[in-house]
């Protein structure tokens, strides 16, 4: 079966916390777990679109030269972009709807909040969270404006 993340969705998640399963978020602040990837997630969603993870990974790299935590665009006139917080070889894996981050606060760790009210705890330290937001911003300006050029 398929699974396709749309713009409702505010974070997914897989980590020790998820046993191993990768948790969806919604907007409506609904949770979901599902017995795929956070990449997997991605992929079919883009697919649907007509492109494929690996095309939007290669594509921030070369355009953006984003090679170390690319943003996963979906569609940039819609701000549908994904920011990762983790490495994409890494077991634990987050990646953040840019529509729905609002800020993270450093404490003991770092609280991300979003613009439902909902907040996600993570290990990660704020300014870098904010590091990747900027380059998913970035990225969405980037592509909107090209493809106001080309088409």
């Amino acid at each position: 079966m398929q699974q396709f993340i749309g713009s409702n969705v505010v974070y997914i998640r897989r980590s020790n916390s998820t046993s191993g399963m990768t948790e969806i978020a919604y907007y409506d602040g609904k949770t979901e777990r599902v017995d795929k990837t956070p990449d997997q997630l991605l992929n079919e969603t883009l697919h649907m679109v007509n492109s494929s993870l690996t095309a939007s990974r290669e594509s921030m790299k070369i355009v953006m030269k984003y090679s170390h935590y690319p943003p996963v665009v979906i569609d940039a006139s819609q701000n549908f972009v994904f920011f990762p917080l983790h490495k994409r070889q890494s077991y634990e894996m987050c990646y953040i709807n840019n529509q729905h981050f609002l800020q993270a606060i450093d404490f003991e760790d770092t609280i991300i909040y979003f613009t439902n009210g909902r907040s996600l705890i993570v290990p990660d330290k704020a300014d870098q969270i904010e590091k990747h937001q900027l380059k998913a911003i970035k990225a969405t300006d980037y592509f909107t404006k090209l493809k106001k050029r080309f088409l």
